[in-house]
């Protein structure tokens, strides 16, 4: 289950005919920085222009965003622009939502690695943040170091993930199905005993109904019968 989040606002200047290098740079930092941005697929295929120009490190920082973990920017750290302390907090945060999109008990000891944090208390002020922008809704485990994820915000996926996604759609599917039949299964069951009981409620006041009419009719004849026994013995 996932949050509804918006996506990248791309300028109108930098939407039009001449590309401008400098605004494109301006949406990616204002959409990197931003807490609620973590759609950027109509942004990145705006500044795919960018590529084998000056601005192209921006261009490789937004892909990064768009489908990388912390991971990939300390890897190409180097080649890559600085990044300010909201937005590793937040590539931090889209790191841990993808490791959320394949498993939902996430270890201290693996987000600590992938995020390239150190203190465990540097990672908690970070699933915290997350929890208080509505990004990640989730039970923290302390004494276990672990983390129980409930639900995640929407975000950009790579193919494989979109292949996750849908293969696990397709299980829930296909056990919704299984239980749905189940389901009609019994009703049909309980359609079957319903009417079968009906019907014998019915034959028992069908045969209720013979034996007092039975009763009724012979009642006259019992009775003559016992007055002629009386005349007898009298």
């Amino acid at each position: 289950i996932v949050f509804g989040r918006h996506k990248a606002v791309v300028s109108t200047q930098s939407t039009g005919m001449k590309v401008n290098g400098e605004l494109l740079v301006e949406d990616i930092r204002r959409a990197l920085a931003s807490d609620s941005t973590f759609f950027f697929t109509e942004l990145l295929e705006n500044c795919n222009v960018l590529l084998n120009t000056e601005y192209e490190p921006y261009l490789k920082l937004l892909s990064i965003f768009a489908a990388g973990t912390y991971k990939n920017f300390a890897e190409n750290v180097g080649s890559l622009p600085e990044l300010s302390e909201v937005e590793l907090t937040k590539l931090r945060i889209l790191t841990i939502l993808r490791m959320s999109s394949s498993e939902r008990v996430l270890k201290y000891s693996d987000m600590l690695a992938e995020t390239g944090l150190s203190s465990s208390r540097d990672l908690e002020g970070i699933i915290i943040h997350s929890i208080q922008h509505n990004v990640l809704d989730c039970k923290i485990d302390e004494a276990n170091e672990q983390v129980f994820v409930n639900q995640i915000s929407g975000y950009n996926v790579t193919a494989e993930q979109q292949d996750f996604l849908l293969e696990s759609l397709e299980k829930w599917s296909e056990s919704c199905r299984t239980i749905t039949e189940s389901l009609q299964n019994d009703v049909n069951s309980a359609t079957c005993k319903l009417k079968a009981n009906a019907k014998e409620a019915a034959e028992f006041q069908k045969a209720v109904e013979a034996a007092k009419a039975s009763v009724k009719k012979e009642k006259p004849h019992r009775e003559a019968s016992s007055a002629k026994s009386r005349k007898r013995l009298a």
